[in-house]
């Protein structure tokens, strides 16, 4: 009798922590145990335990324009939760292998996948539309018979995953069940100031920070582009590449006053007075940068934010994501710092000869946070 007991309480016990429990737990542990297994070994493990995904290319005409959408769908069961990637400024677009393994990890763990590769993302550019953009996409994932009634959540990169908060007020994307960034940005300003300065600003305190030579120049090529004028445009964006992203202190002769504003900004040193200079650049570069700022519309953002930064990133300060937990708004968050990460690789230079107590911990600490994100999506 007391044997059947048992057996009944513990069948009720894995039903009642089927859905918020261990289904969540199991999930990720695939992720995690698919992407760390490939990345260090070679070999995907959750390939020898799941199905392997459907992966399929289509074009969509979106905003009058064509995109074209890359999606996983898991190789078991009709009907998924569903989650849209978006992708940092990679050259490769949808063909980054380190985004299309997650995109292969995510179906297995149970997920409908969409990938839309923006054009304007793959260009490293900054686009009037570019919230428009998101939110028209994630409307097609909201679409899929597949995840009707079910969660529907979006995960973006880099610099994607600083858009994919700057749309997070937009129509289809306040639907979200979840938004989830790795190594975003949240100010736009503050993210630009410092990557010019070499600084950024921790708990009110201002300390070095090594930019990536890459981002070094192409975030203050992106913010040139963005000048009305087509010739100020050109001479601008040319004397940044020619300097590698740092300008003379002096504006050169025959600027219009809304690029001789801007090189002001780009050419400090201080982070301080670079921050200043941004935040008083004319209504026609502000219109744009606080279109794809966080920022502007974080205190009326209600869905659940998941943040997870590579604390020695070098692409976005660690700064933008304490900025984002520390700033008051509808919904809550949850930031998970890791030195496993290299920005939006899986691993970092060293991590590899690190010990078993920092692989634990950080496994751990990654495997906590998937598994909240798959609470609130599957």
């Amino acid at each position: 009798m007391k044997r059947r007991v048992a057996l009944v309480v513990l069948i009720v016990l894995l039903v009642v922590l089927w859905r918020p429990v261990l289904r969540p737990l199991g999930a990720g542990s695939i992720v995690v145990a698919d992407i760390y297994s490939s990345a260090l070994w070679e070999r995907n493990l959750a390939a020898y335990v799941t199905p392997p995904p459907r992966v399929s290319e289509s074009s969509v005409a979106v905003l009058g324009s064509p995109m074209r959408i890359t999606w996983w769908t898991p190789g078991w069961g009709d009907r998924h939760a569903g989650v849209m990637l978006v992708n940092g400024a990679t050259e490769l677009g949808n063909d980054d292998p380190e985004t299309r393994r997650l995109g292969e990890s995510l179906a297995r763990a149970g997920y409908l996948v969409m990938l839309p590769e923006l054009a304007f993302i793959k260009e490293g550019r900054f686009d009037a539309r570019a919230t428009e953009y998101l939110d028209a996409a994630f409307a097609l994932l909201l679409g899929r018979p597949e995840t009707s009634g079910m969660p529907h959540g979006a995960f973006g990169f880099s610099v994607g995953g600083g858009l994919l908060l700057a749309a997070a007020t937009r129509p289809a994307l306040q639907r979200a069940t979840y938004l989830g960034v790795l190594g975003a940005y949240f100010d736009l300003d503050a993210y630009l100031a410092a990557v010019v300065s070499g600084t950024q600003r921790r708990a009110g305190q201002l300390e070095p920070w090594d930019a990536d030579p890459e981002v070094r120049l192409r975030l203050p090529v992106a913010v040139a582009e963005t000048l009305a004028d087509q010739t100020d445009r050109a001479r601008v964006a040319e004397a940044l590449r020619a300097g590698g992203g740092r300008l003379s202190d002096a504006a050169p002769n025959g600027l219009g006053p809304e690029a001789v504003s801007l090189w002001s900004a780009l050419s400090s040193s201080d982070y301080g007075v670079a921050l200043a200079r941004i935040r008083s650049l004319p209504p026609s570069l502000r219109a744009i940068l606080d279109e794809v700022s966080p920022r502007r519309a974080w205190a009326a953002v209600r869905q659940p934010v998941f943040w997870l930064h590579d604390i020695g990133d070098r692409f976005e300060p660690v700064s933008e994501a304490e900025a984002a937990a520390s700033t008051a708004r509808a919904g809550p968050i949850r930031l998970q710092r890791t030195g496993l990460l290299s920005h939006a690789a899986a691993l970092g230079s060293g991590a590899r000869a690190r010990g078993l107590d920092f692989w634990f911990t950080e496994l751990s600490g990654l495997l906590s946070f998937a598994t909240a994100i798959l609470s609130e999506g599957l």
